[in-house]
């Protein structure tokens, strides 16, 4: 009865024990996300061509931008000059659409680089919680700033960025935190993607 009892117990304790190291062999090879489940994240500076916003046409005016992206950081933000000697080009951005009220713009902007195209919309002046200005020196408290942060719909894109929806966030760089962005100087934009691209 004794060695029968100790078997049955040796039994339950191994399927138990197989059991726990199961779970720990999934938790070990199961990837962990964070808050933004499976998003992915990209971040460029862009360069428009001119500032041809910098005075503000009349509400219901249509406009043209363009301009250039290239990787993070190759623009100085205080100065809004390259910060590298040989900036290295990885797109063209094209924005368009009409002049709203309050100094605000109705865009739609559509960044075209290297591996396909992501696409923008919303309104100007939408700020971010999180994103206010700040000195573009550290360890200045004065002018020049980057920000606020503005906000705007990922609607879509093509090619590695196909199926890409969620939010970007656009700063301004050696920007004035008292006037709404006209995008008249570069600018950083910066991707947070809900649902990583569906890669090819």
């Amino acid at each position: 009865m004794t060695i029968h009892l100790n078997r049955k117990f040796i039994l339950i304790s191994g399927i138990v024990l197989l059991f726990i190291a199961a779970v720990a062999l999934y938790q070990i090879n199961t990837p962990t996300t964070n808050a933004q489940s499976g998003g992915c994240e990209y971040i460029f500076d862009v360069r428009p061509d001119a500032a041809t916003l910098s005075a503000l046409p009349a509400t219901g005016t249509t406009f043209y931008l363009q301009g250039k992206v290239y990787p993070f950081r190759t623009i100085n933000q205080a100065t809004c000059e390259f910060a590298k000697a040989e900036p290295v080009e990885v797109g063209t951005w094209r924005a368009w659409g009409e002049v709203a009220d309050d100094g605000r713009l109705v865009m739609k902007h559509s960044f075209l680089l290297r591996c396909g195209t992501v696409e923008l919309q919303g309104v100007t002046g939408v700020l971010s919680a999180t994103g206010g200005a700040g000195p573009a020196i550290v360890g200045t408290q004065g002018p020049p700033f980057t920000g606020p942060t503005e906000i705007l719909a990922v609607v879509g894109g093509i090619g590695v960025y196909r199926g890409i929806n969620g939010e970007a966030e656009i700063r301004p760089y050696c920007s004035d935190p008292t006037q709404i962005f006209r995008y008249d100087r570069p600018f950083c934009l910066q991707i947070q993607e809900v649902n990583c691209c569906k890669k090819r």
